[in-house]
């Protein structure tokens, strides 16, 4: 596949979460903002010397979900109207109204994704996991999960990092 997503380097938080410490056996680690979903799950090294710990990519549970921009939405633009100029002369006054629109379509947003993160987790059997959301959506995506999910949530990550590759995932979480 080619994914033509540039790729960003990722915001380098000093504190690093060491997810073999805890006995639980499964981990996943789940990077989400608005519209992307990513789901590492983390393995074991096994026997061989070679082999070490490292993270997985899910494909089928990771990916990105639409969010509709308020263009999208709405059919005008708000308060154009025509009013009180010579003949002739378009002039327009805004008064359209603020009906937090923007605010709406985020949290109807916010309640797509952790609805997908609860799927996940549920399929999974509700491990121990790690939450990576920017710093303004961590707080409402958090208290969105169910008490389950928030139960076994390790630690939370206020950076987005549905976009940062797999190496640093490991530097960061392993």
């Amino acid at each position: 596949m080619n994914w033509s997503i540039p790729i960003r380097r990722c915001f380098v938080m000093p504190a690093r979460f060491n997810i073999t410490t805890d006995p639980i056996m499964k981990k996943i680690i789940i990077a989400a903002n608005l519209g992307n979903l990513r789901v590492l799950k983390h393995h074991e090294a096994g026997e061989d010397p070679i082999e070490q710990e490292h993270l997985v990519e899910e494909p089928g549970e990771s990916g990105k979900e639409h969010v509709k921009s308020i263009h999208e939405t709405v059919t005008d633009q708000s308060g154009r109207f025509a009013r009180g100029g010579a003949v002739g002369f378009e002039t327009g006054m805004s008064h359209g109204e603020e009906h937090h629109l923007k605010a709406e379509i985020e949290r109807g947003a916010l309640k797509k994704m952790a609805a997908r993160i609860e799927c996940v987790l549920s399929a999974e059997g509700h491990p121990a996991w790690i939450l990576a959301a920017p710093k303004p959506i961590l707080g409402r995506l958090t208290e969105m999960m169910s008490e389950a999910s928030r139960k076994v949530l390790l630690s939370s990550v206020g950076a987005d990092l549905t976009r940062c590759p797999l190496a640093e995932m490991e530097q960061r979480f392993l």
